[in-house]
């Protein structure tokens, strides 16, 4: 058509609809064409928009999960599992919202896509039932301090961790402690372990560890009662932890005996805080691990880790798969860095404790009273370690412990022989506080030799010195009621005391 034609008028044979009500649309049409049919036009700019609606609804999912996320990041409490899901949904969003803006048009792509959005839709739907269903039917999760079922497995270097060998694995029963599952016979002597570190003893396989070969050798030299033990360590815990379990953990509450081991850890927190009171931020992170305990064995963030379908998928994929677990890289990290610091750090004196020492004493005091209004029996464990003023070098490079100052920037470090008159120090506060309120306590850290091959580094047992420890503390038990009902009652006994 020339430009010429355009300007030309029509012919008698065309004819030109102009629909009164809808002034703006003209619609020339020649012979034999339909009149237009402006119901239909509104319905398609209708579902045209109904349908982008949609699609970008859909959006919602990717990017309250991403903010969820991001938030537990800042919080320092996303995972590299969680910060992969981050990645996902960033990369779903950002390619949904691409498509949508590269594509010529718009309506024909919405149109295509309608479908698979209803698909998606359905998806969202069912999944939502699900989860309010088994909401229903598991309204209540127990306190946990590790998620049941967990398995998670460990390769130890031996040249990280001396005195410490083969394939570790670390399970979790079904009250979620380490350990085996808890024995449903009502005759079964329970027993549960709580501590830091030098209690849960990570690096170990499972039946290395001293609370599970306590168990063995109790069942082992006795038969007239079996004894169940379940390990609470966790690391890092001190006393107001401790107190926090107590409180919070039904099987503790259940429990025939409770071990603490500790010390260790309130003593490294009055080096962190130079001597200055360390009570007020204890009690701000034991308030935090109590929210993670009521939220069975979870963190507040991030949140979709509290649904139940995520819940339920994670025991599935426990039972199937064997995990590598990433705690093994952060702990060999960790301990190789923090050698290399010590051994390069300078050596200062040692702060004055005699503010964190009392507030450790009356942290043991709570605990003890606490134990007595629960009707539990309590046996305190006072914490060996290493430390002595004549180690040998090889030895010494093994030490971590016994910074001043922030773990991550510290000032220095303190000596060995003067981390040992620290670590008696809190020690004789135990043994104090049990004679003074008639509590049991057992002297471990008198019992245990000061040797290299009872520690990998301070404080934490090779598999020689967990099994010396299980030995130990099986023998006074043992000898103790309910399994010997000749000797003194427990509650007025303190081993290793003059």
């Amino acid at each position: 058509m020339s430009d010429s034609d355009e300007l030309t008028p029509p012919s008698r044979a065309s004819t030109v609809t102009v629909t009164p009500v809808y002034s703006s649309e003209i619609v020339w049409g020649g012979e034999g064409s339909h009149p237009a049919r402006p119901a239909a036009t509104l319905r398609d700019g209708v579902e045209g928009g109904h349908l982008q609606f949609a699609y970008l609804f859909h959006l919602l999912v990717p990017s309250l999960l991403l903010i969820d996320i991001l938030y537990a990041w800042h919080l320092r409490l996303a995972g590299k599992s969680d910060l992969l899901l981050a990645a996902l949904a960033a990369v779903w969003i950002l390619l949904a919202l691409g498509v949508l803006l590269a594509v010529r048009d718009r309506a024909r792509f919405l149109h295509r896509v309608r479908g698979p959005l209803l698909s998606l839709y359905a998806v969202f739907v069912s999944l939502t039932v699900l989860e309010l269903a088994l909401w229903v039917a598991y309204r209540d999760l127990p306190p946990a301090v590790w998620r049941p079922g967990m398995h998670v497995v460990f390769q130890p270097d031996p040249k990280v961790f001396p005195g410490v060998s083969g394939v570790t694995h670390f399970r979790v029963n079904q009250v979620g402690l380490r350990g085996p599952e808890l024995p449903r016979a009502g005759s079964t002597y329970k027993i549960v372990a709580v501590g830091g570190s030098t209690t849960l003893s990570l690096m170990l396989d499972g039946p290395k560890t001293w609370p599970e070969q306590l168990m063995r050798e109790m069942n082992a030299r006795q038969q007239g009662m079996p004894v169940w033990v379940g390990n609470a360590g966790v690391n890092g815990h001190n006393a107001v932890h401790h107190l926090t379990m107590l409180r919070e953990l039904p099987v503790l509450r259940q429990a025939d005996l409770i071990l603490f081991l500790c010390g260790l850890n309130d003593f490294q927190a009055a080096l962190v805080f130079e001597g200055a009171s360390s009570q007020a931020r204890m009690q701000e992170v034991a308030d935090q691990y109590w929210q993670y305990l009521l939220a069975g064995a979870t963190f507040p963030f991030p949140l979709y880790r509290h649904l139940r379908l995520y819940r339920v998928g994670r025991r599935v994929t426990d039972d199937v798969l064997e995990r590598a677990g990433s705690e093994q890289q952060r702990e060999s990290w960790d301990q190789s860095e923090l050698r290399r610091r010590r051994t390069a750090g300078p050596v200062l004196p040692m702060p004055d404790l005699t503010v964190e020492r009392d507030e450790y004493r009356q942290r043991l005091r709570t605990l003890g009273a606490e134990c007595t209004r629960l009707g539990r029996r309590c046996v305190f464990v006072t914490q060996p370690t290493i430390w002595r003023s004549d180690l040998q070098p090889d030895v010494e490079k093994l030490l971590l412990f016994g910074w001043v100052g922030p773990k991550t920037q510290p000032k220095g470090y303190v000596s060995a022989s003067e981390l040992e008159r620290g670590m008696d120090s809190y020690n004789q506060v135990m043994l104090d506080v049990c004679r003074e309120n008639h509590l049991e306590c057992y002297d471990l850290a008198a019992v245990l030799p000061k040797e290299p091959s009872i520690y990998y580094d301070d404080a934490h047992f090779t598999e020689n010195g967990a099994r010396l420890v299980a030995s130990a503390l099986s023998g006074y038990l043992l000898s103790r009621p309910p399994f010997n009902v000749t000797s003194r009652p427990a509650e007025s006994t303190l081993a290793g005391l003059p």
